[in-house]
């Protein structure tokens, strides 16, 4: 699915199952409202918003998100994780398999983005992540030919990127050689992450301005593992945040969310109530996120209503512009045709033409031959007009 020629930046997202639509498309819409309306400068032409899905992905999903939340969709084959045998599927204690045992068949479908060639620059967000803040001034960062431009690090290791957000340069050569080292290259953590920071290994060598802040990636699990006892790891130590990373399970739409804790707290004691403020604080990152979401279902559908008007319109339009008797019903079409006799006629009339005859005579003898001469009163003169569709 696409939507005119494609733009020099793209912002990038993935889907490889459909259960992820609701978080696909609430990053979607975060980006829709963050990104800016108006060119802040001259040089600047707005990011493709696209999304890559594999050919296991509903076509039903793929209508959802084009073109009311994306400009392009991108089929991709899925690239399961190599050296991953079914054993290892199966043995939970194995350390071939990845700790999320769904990427095994799929888990390094992610290298597809860095053959995305039709493209100077593109920044890849994971689908389960929501941007806060404008983020396209990071096209601005400069990088090389191809390869990975910029990232912002894992909670762990520190010298370690997350590959849930990057800027990137793609190549085809680049993404061939990527296939060819993921059976020689380690991944420790079992997926793209692990597998990526052993190519780019030198990322966190790079100049400052290739290694983002942990504001343009800031992982819930840190703020899980953090904001309950010391909340002034995420409100201070991470700030103004750019992109919230939902990197852990579950995700905020594959829960229901606790509703009313003031409520419930009326009819608790100091040390329940305290308890129950602990639990939506270390939540808030959900409910933000479930806030985000229902916002979008109201763009969707405003969207589609906004669809409805614009095809009525062009319906209403197209009515107008059509020709109507005097009746109002629609003009009847004239033929141009000639009947299989009138060919015949007018053909034997040139013939004739050809043989020397003027145009009296030849019209003469064609009608003679033709047997149209019985009541043939009218001049020859009209009767050439006639042949040939002119009024008399």
């Amino acid at each position: 699915m696409m939507n005119g020629p494609r733009r020099p930046n793209a912002i990038a997202t993935m889907i490889t199952t459909d259960d992820f639509l609701q978080g696909v498309q609430t990053l979607l819409y975060s980006l829709k409202k963050t990104l800016p309306s108006e060119p802040y400068d001259v040089e600047y032409y707005p990011p493709e918003i696209i999304v890559m899905v594999t050919p296991n992905i509903s076509t039903s999903v793929g209508e959802y998100l084009h073109p009311a939340f994306c400009t392009r969709i991108i089929e991709v084959d899925p690239i399961a994780i190599p050296n991953v045998s079914k054993d290892d599927k199966d043995d939970k204690d194995s350390t071939a398999a990845s700790h999320v045992s769904s990427w095994d068949d799929c888990g390094y479908t992610k290298l597809n983005i860095f053959r995305q060639a039709a493209y100077s620059k593109i920044l890849y967000i994971d689908s389960d992540c929501l941007v806060q803040k404008d983020v396209s001034h990071l096209f601005n960062i400069e990088g090389g030919e191809s390869g990975l431009i910029a990232a912002a690090p894992d909670i762990f290791p520190p010298d370690k990127f997350n590959a849930g957000v990057m800027l990137l340069s793609p190549s085809i050569s680049l993404f061939e050689d990527l296939l060819r080292n993921t059976t020689s290259t380690p991944t420790y953590d079992g997926g793209d992450t692990g597998f990526l920071n052993a190519y780019f290994n030198e990322w966190h060598l790079g100049p400052g301005s290739r290694r983002l802040g942990f504001k343009y990636n800031a992982q819930r699990f840190m703020h899980s593992c953090t904001y309950s006892k010391q909340p002034k790891y995420w409100d201070i130590g991470v700030g103004d945040i750019y992109i919230v990373h939902y990197s852990s399970t579950p995700k905020p739409w594959q829960t229901p969310m606790t509703k009313d804790f003031d409520e419930k707290q009326e009819f608790l004691g100091k040390e329940d109530s305290d308890k129950l403020t602990q639990i939506a604080k270390s939540k808030a990152l959900d409910k933000l996120w479930n806030k985000w979401y229902r916002r979008s279902l109201v763009y969707k559908d405003d969207y589609e209503e906004s669809q409805k008007l614009i095809e009525n319109r062009q319906v209403i339009q197209k009515s107008k512009s059509k020709p109507t008797s005097s009746r109002g019903s629609e003009a009847p079409k004239k033929s141009n045709k000639k009947s299989p006799e009138k060919h015949k006629f007018s053909k034997r009339y040139k013939e004739l033409r050809k043989t020397g005859l003027d145009p009296k005579e030849a019209m003469t003898t064609a009608r003679r031959e033709y047997g149209m001469d019985k009541d043939d009163k009218v001049s020859a003169g009209k009767q050439v007009a006639a042949m040939f569709g002119m009024p008399l």
